[in-house]
């Protein structure tokens, strides 16, 4: 939270002129001419990238050209890491409060003399300040720059003029530790998109990227069809990169050795209900078999050997995995049991050979319930997933039987595991199909409670598909991972202003009304069913929406991307009053009529599949 500090509290030894401000602030450029130059701190190629970052919005704002200089002196913004701030002249008197922890992503801007001061706790951290400096200049990155945004996805402001309205320092850190985007499925992927989706993270206060190795083995979505690529981008950002997923048999399968490893080594795999051995992917291996768990711990041993990069290795079972019913199997205990010494045993071979590698795994499906007898290994990244949360309610709220159950298993592993728990959300579910659930204030008060008990992450899937139906709750999940007490309702006015422009006002009565609606009336799993009356004043509010979007996209014609904007407002809108319809005449047992409308918002969806609203199919 930022603080106002004395400015007494900095105390230098150098000898330096008062600071260059105005009555304003501090002058940056007028008209086209720059005051100040930007001083860099540390050869390293974040650093590089934060001040090029810096220079190049600050001439996109200005028309300023920034010049990057090496000499100490004369009017600068200096970049720094506190791990670099003793390359710097005056290092040796600075005392700051405020100062950042030396390799945390907290940071500091202030001002002092003829200098502006943006310090990170590590380079990641000075990034943020970068970006943090920027916004109070003016700027907003509310989503990735796809191409649907038509320009919209950011502001940058320009003028004669360049003042930073220095008025108070600025000093943040973040509340959660990990604040993750899922590729996981991948249906809207590809390399020009996921390179937007990064380059907006650090913007957004995301920090960690997670890719499947191969997502259900079809060699479509998978790290090694994109690294060479993004591993570069993601180093400049410093942003965490993490692999894995669904798949022991990644490491294990019959297809191995030439096809050759189920002829030669059954005893390694899974055994089936009926007592015989079976190449099944889904079947767990033998992990009583010591011969098959060497097997499979030295292939990810040689995975990570050829990856470096990946700083936290995600190790699940396959999806809708069957256990081996051997006798040895079985001595081990419950599924559960052997999946925490599964992870356990690999958690502690990973340390002796990939000390830097973080090992995380699920609670998930029959796991989200904590250990009855085995331990997992405490250093072990633990991602808790309550895959069927009913978003009528708070996780917390006890009026529903699901948030209760996982409620209480989450409290759980907090108060017995001893290692980080980090919350596997799903504030955008693909299970619900483009459906425009709009949920920032939910997410804040879920975030509130998560930060409360002492979750230290959030993730959320992120697919660039429909990024305009979830792009109002993926910025504020942002924010709200860094700070959950700030004020929502600025953020979804400012996401308004971005993208919509003058039709801000519209667009942010029609998020609050699609908010209020949609998890009650519409197809969302767990969600109640409703009386006739219920849903059809739900309708009535829906298509009230829809008229006054399309009285505005009226007005703004001549402006063709709010009005663009607009139509695929109201396509989020059809397709949330279809849903809701569909759901009244179930009710009304009218069941032809519904299966029509249903095979209409098809038709829709299939027409406008590339708007960014809706992911009809997957994409190749």
């Amino acid at each position: 939270m930022a603080k106002v500090l004395c400015i007494l509290g900095l105390l230098w030894c150098a000898c330096i002129e008062p600071m260059a401000a105005t009555a304003g602030g501090v002058r940056l450029a007028t008209n086209g001419m720059a005051h100040y130059r930007l001083f860099a701190l540390g050869p390293d190629a974040e650093t590089s990238f934060a001040s090029a970052e810096l220079g190049r919005y600050l001439r996109q704002m200005s028309g300023a050209e920034f010049q990057l200089t090496d000499t100490w002196g004369g009017r600068s913004i200096v970049l720094a890491s506190v791990g670099s701030l003793d390359l710097a002249p005056p290092h040796k008197a600075l005392r700051h409060p405020a100062l950042p922890a030396a390799g945390s992503e907290a940071f500091l801007i202030t001002t002092h003399g003829e200098h502006v001061f943006l310090i990170g706790g590590n380079q990641r951290g000075l990034l943020y300040a970068v970006y943090r400096f920027l916004e109070a200049l003016g700027c907003r990155w509310v989503a990735p720059g796809f191409d649907f945004y038509d320009g919209r996805a950011c502001f940058v402001p320009s003028g004669d003029v360049l003042v930073y309205a220095h008025s108070r320092d600025i000093d943040e850190r973040p509340v959660l530790a990990y604040r993750k985007l899922y590729i996981e499925e991948g249906r809207s992927h590809d390399l020009e998109n996921l390179i937007q989706l990064l380059d907006w993270m650090p913007k957004a206060r995301f920090n960690v990227l997670v890719a499947p190795i191969d997502y259900q083995g079809h060699g479509r979505v998978r790290w090694d069809n994109w690294r060479d690529r993004l591993v570069p981008e993601l180093a400049r950002r410093g942003i965490v990169i993490e692999v894995g997923g669904h798949g022991y048999q990644n490491f294990l399968h019959a297809e191995m050795e030439g096809g050759q490893l189920f002829a030669r080594h059954p005893e390694w795999f899974g055994m089936d209900e009926e007592g015989r051995r079976t190449a099944i992917p889904r079947y767990v291996f033998c992990t009583s078999n010591p011969a098959a768990l060497a097997y499979l711990q030295n292939n990810i041993s040689a995975y990570l050997d050829a990856r470096p990069e990946i700083a936290i290795f995600d190790f699940w079972p396959p999806d809708s995995e069957r256990w081996c019913t051997c006798s040895d199997c079985g001595s081990m205990g419950t599924p559960t049991d052997r999946h925490a010494m599964l992870v356990s045993s690999t958690a502690r071979y990973l340390r002796r050979r990939h000390p830097g590698v973080r090992l995380e795994c699920l609670a998930y499906l029959q796991y989200t319930k904590p250990l009855d007898k085995a331990t997992l290994d405490s250093t072990v990244l633990l991602d808790f997933c309550p895959i069927d949360q009913s978003f009528e309610y708070q996780i917390y709220d006890r009026a529903s039987a699901n948030n209760q159950r996982y409620n209480d298993y989450l409290r759980a592993w907090l108060e017995g595991f001893g290692g980080d728990v980090s919350i596997y959300s799903y504030f955008r579910k693909y299970a619900w199909r483009s459906l425009p659930n709009i949920i920032p204030h939910y997410m804040q008060r879920d975030l509130a409670y998560y930060r409360e008990i002492g979750a230290k992450g959030i993730s959320v899937y992120a697919e660039p598909g429909d990024w305009f139906t979830y792009g109002v709750n993926h910025y504020v999940l942002g924010a709200l991972a860094w700070d959950p007490g700030v004020d929502v309702d600025s953020l979804v006015r400012a996401y308004c202003e971005t993208v919509y422009g003058d039709a801000a006002r519209l667009a942010a009565h029609v998020y609050a009304e699609l908010e209020d609606i949609v998890r009650y009336a519409c197809n969302i799993r767990f969600s109640a069913p409703k009386t006739a009356f219920e849903y059809g004043a739900y309708i009535d509010r829906l298509d009230a929406c829809s008229a006054q979007v399309d009285d505005a996209m009226g007005v703004h014609a001549a402006d063709p991307v709010t009005s663009g904007h607009l139509r695929r407002l109201g396509l989020m809108l059809a397709y949330a009053t279809a849903s809701a319809r569909v759901k009244l005449l179930e009710v009304r047992n009218d069941h032809a009529e519904a299966e029509r409308v249903s095979q209409r918002m098809q038709d829709t969806l299939q027409a406008n599949r590339q708007a960014g609203v809706f992911i009809v199919r997957r994409q190749s």
